[in-house]
């Protein structure tokens, strides 16, 4: 009788690391110390007036390692031939059990941001949503390459869509899409926050999967 499929198996264990390590280097630097703690409205006001807010840095960070976490995923199943269903079905389950792992730090972060559990929710599936459409269409990018190697492609996709939409539209980037989630934004808006860049990468990452068969002649 042949055995189930591990959940984490050896190829698959590095992006999981990287995203418990990334995730709880940035709960330690969101948490404010105790001398900050002390005059604690002060300060808040003295850093966001400097852009320099830390408590948002486990966020920022959480939702961009899911992304990384999703693209992992999918160089690592690169070689496996499966049928789409599967593949979508496999890499949800190691997303959830992602997701699982950072539990204590969503858990010990509702203390950043006391009050907006419903948005922290949201930002759970947000980045669920996230780390999905990367780890299948970065798929498709190495297939269309018809390599097993990693497609850095993908990474480049994720981080300029993550930083660059900050500057001037926010809700283009999951990074600004989860602030706008946790501020308690209007239905319309986080509706849009929700789904815009979930959209932009899906977009471009079937973009870059087209070129790249294209430049190869599939």
């Amino acid at each position: 009788m042949a055995r189930p499929p591990l959940p984490i198996d050896h190829d698959g264990r590095p992006p999981f690391l990287g995203l418990v390590l990334l995730c709880g280097i940035a709960l330690v630097l969101s948490v404010p110390g105790a001398r900050v703690v002390r005059d604690l409205g002060s300060t808040q006001q003295i850093v966001r007036t400097l852009g320099l807010d830390m408590t948002w840095v486990f966020l920022d960070v959480y939702v961009l390692a899911m992304g990384l976490l999703g693209l992992g995923l999918a160089s690592a199943r690169a070689e496996q031939r499966e049928r789409r269903s599967q593949r979508v079905g496999r890499l949800t389950l190691r997303l959830l059990l992602g997701q699982l792992l950072c539990l204590p730090y969503l858990v010990f972060s509702r203390a950043l941001f006391p009050g907006r559990d419903a948005g922290l929710v949201l930002v759970v599936l947000l980045a669920t949503v996230i780390a999905l459409v990367c780890a299948v269409q970065n798929g498709r990018i190495e297939r269309a390459g018809n390599s097993s190697a990693p497609s850095l492609s993908g990474y480049a996709i994720l981080l300029a869509v993550s930083l660059v939409p900050l500057v001037r539209v926010p809700v283009l980037s999951p990074i600004g899409a989860a602030r706008l989630l946790v501020d308690g934004a209007p239905p319309l808006r986080a509706l849009t926050a929700f789904c815009s860049p979930t959209a932009l990468l899906a977009a471009l990452y079937s973009l870059a999967a087209r070129l790249r068969g294209e430049a190869r002649g599939v």
